[in-house]
């Protein structure tokens, strides 16, 4: 019934237009995003589009095929040896798809396994050794069937959520949905007088990139932006997929705040800081300024994205405490809803799978050595 085509260049306008005709598709797909996105190093796109038989788009999903990582990790060592990893396969990798554009469930579910298909095809002719997807955070239709259409595909499928909040309500009725402590921080920032400004200039996204690099290294992460990489990035900015909001103290950038904004629905997509003051009020006087940007601009949802799901398995706590407490503790303080969605995963070769994982827990170790040397500074400067 359903047929499938396999791109690597598609038309823009057209993809991002079919895109659209779902409620739940956001920047994530957009041709813009996945294009940036291949300008990280050795990465290429893939697009692929579902049929009916009246030649009629029903389903998409866009990813990027990586072959070799340059982007951040403890050091250029091991950024120079994962990228022998590309010598034992590739990795396919996506965020908010597939988007299926009918609610009907019979249909949907013929469509995902159509999708699954067309992605078989792409990782036996790439070499894939790792298919890594997140599901769409505001497909509210996916249930038990849905993923178990990726379990019988051999994929793991892990538990995840996000919490959105639905801007037709007033700003007041927002903010009062807001936690105590987050709305003391915004004051606190505009007391401070903490000023924020909208990135609106090609030169200006140095000084965004070097906040980056500062931000990683609080992390005990070595950043390598490609020169390629600000060219494409700014084309999200000029086409409104994206907004980067900015937060100056006493003339200094300190934090940044990434949005993507598509089909209404605005991502909290990342939170970025310097760490260069003992307190970071940017990231609250930021959060609110995009959500007040937001309303403004007919947005229906705010999502502040999320994290992984809790454990059952209590040995595995701490690790998730570690990882997700601190994060998520931010996120729920802006009165959000909590919406499920998941992270689809595929070992296609176990072999060269475990050997990119003992890089990994590598790298890790050293990442968290460099983080634990970073000290933060202690006392407000005046």
């Amino acid at each position: 019934m359903y047929s499938f085509e396999i791109l690597k260049s598609v038309d823009p306008q057209i993809w991002n237009n079919n895109l659209k005709r779902s409620p739940y598709s956001t920047f994530f797909q957009t041709f813009e995003y996945i294009n940036s996105q291949c300008a990280m190093g050795n990465h290429y796109p893939i697009f692929i589009n579902i049929f009916d038989e009246n030649k009629d788009v029903k389903g998409q999903l866009g990813f990027v095929i990586i072959q070799s990582i340059v982007t951040a990790t403890s050091s250029r060592l091991m950024s120079n040896t994962f990228s022998l990893f590309s010598k034992l396969g590739s990795r396919a990798v996506w965020a908010g798809g597939p988007v299926i554009h009918t609610a009907d469930k019979m249909q949907r579910l013929e469509i995902l396994r159509t999708i699954i298909k067309a992605l078989e095809v792409v990782s036996k002719n790439n070499d894939i050794v790792l298919i890594d997807g997140y599901t769409p955070h505001q497909d509210f239709l996916i249930d038990e069937d849905y993923k178990n259409e990726f379990k019988i595909s051999d994929y793991q499928v892990q538990n995840f959520f996000t919490f959105a909040t639905e801007t037709n309500k007033s700003l007041e009725q927002i903010w009062d949905g807001v936690h105590e402590s987050a709305k003391r921080d915004v004051k606190r920032a505009q007391k401070r007088n903490i000023t924020v400004k909208e990135l609106t200039d090609f030169s200006e996204l140095d000084d965004y990139f070097m906040l980056s690099n500062k931000w990683a290294k609080t992390k005990g992460m070595d950043t390598q932006i490609p020169p390629r990489y600000k060219k494409e990035y700014w084309k999200c900015i000029e086409s409104g997929i994206e907004k980067i909001f900015l937060a100056y103290e006493d003339g200094e950038l300190v934090t940044s705040h990434r949005l993507g904004c598509f089909n209404n629905i605005a991502f909290s997509h990342k939170i970025t800081n310097s760490y260069s003051r003992p307190t970071s009020l940017g990231g609250p006087l930021l959060t609110w300024h995009a959500i007040e940007w937001a309303k403004k601009s007919g947005m229906r949802v705010f999502d502040f994205s999320g994290g992984e799901s809790p454990p059952t398995n209590a040995v595995n706590d701490k690790k998730y405490v570690e990882q997700w407490n601190s994060l998520l503790t931010y996120k729920r303080k802006w009165g959000g809803q909590e919406f499920p969605y998941y992270h689809l995963l595929k070992i296609r070769k176990k072999i060269n799978y475990k050997l990119f994982r003992i890089l990994s827990k590598t790298d890790w170790v050293f990442r968290d050595y460099k983080k634990k040397q970073y000290k933060r500074p202690t006392t407000v400067k005046n």
